[in-house]
């Protein structure tokens, strides 16, 4: 039993040393290839030259297409690929480590401003231009997840329900966030509801253009409540993953 004690402990320093050595050595960064191999560097670009296919560039001479790198780590910080469309970039940098690692990518939405009559055609990133308005571009963090180095999915409600169904606690904070979803949709059908039938109070009693329906402004009001409540808190999601990384895996 000894022997084998020794065994692990001198595989697991061979590791160590050799990481250590890369970083060291003016090495620490690197690619990590589709079967597990890691390319180390000292300096570690990515390229998108006119008219030809972008590549990584490593020490000024090695090169590596983008489909051939599944993870790789640069100044920047630590990168995984992600297979989930053409809309987003191919790499999501990671913001958390652990068991269940957390990555995110910068989209780029156009909004349109309309300052005639017209509706803007940025909403789908075509431009931003419209009848009479112009778009700009905004930018917003789109979420993944990965877990114990498989796919990254998108971080939504119904992903991390799956994934993390094996920790109890992790479940319980992910119902909290599915319970407030389901009140907040029923406040805002109720709003929603209570301001249509107050736009065809005004419409049907003839108030005059200083008088606004009793119903519109109460439907109004509901609708601001979930703001005000913040009874969808996405933390809870943040919260379910806490849990999981934290807990001792049995």
């Amino acid at each position: 039993m000894k022997k084998l004690y020794f065994l692990v402990f001198f595989c697991w320093m061979a590791v160590e040393c050799a990481w250590s050595q890369n970083v060291t050595s003016g090495q620490p960064y690197f690619i990590e290839l589709h079967n597990g191999e890691r390319v180390y560097a000292s300096r570690l670009q990515f390229k998108s030259p006119v008219f030809k296919q972008n590549f990584f560039l490593l020490d000024d001479t090695l090169k590596f297409t983008p489909e051939k790198v599944k993870y790789f780590q640069s100044q920047e910080g630590y990168f995984a690929r992600v297979d989930a469309g053409r809309r987003f970039s191919n790499f999501a940098q990671r913001e958390q480590a652990g068991r269940i690692s957390t990555y995110f990518v910068y989209r780029t939405d156009y909004n349109s401003y309309s300052p005639g009559i017209g509706v803007g055609m940025g909403g789908y990133g075509m431009g931003g231009y419209g009848m009479g308005g112009y778009g700009y571009p905004t930018q917003r963090r789109v979420y993944y997840f990965e877990k114990e180095k498989g796919p990254l999915q998108p971080l939504t409600y119904k992903n991390l329900r799956a994934a993390l169904s094996d920790n109890p606690g992790s479940v319980e904070s992910l119902q909290d966030y599915k319970r407030g979803q389901n009140i907040q949709t029923g406040i805002y059908v109720a709003g929603a509801g209570l301001m249509v039938a107050g736009i065809t109070q005004q419409f049907r009693s003839g108030y005059n253009g200083s008088s606004v329906s009793p119903l519109l402004l109460v439907g109004a009001g509901i609708s601001l409540i979930p703001q005000l409540l913040r009874l969808v808190k996405k933390d809870k999601l943040a919260e379910a993953i806490d849990l999981y990384n934290y807990t001792p895996k049995e």
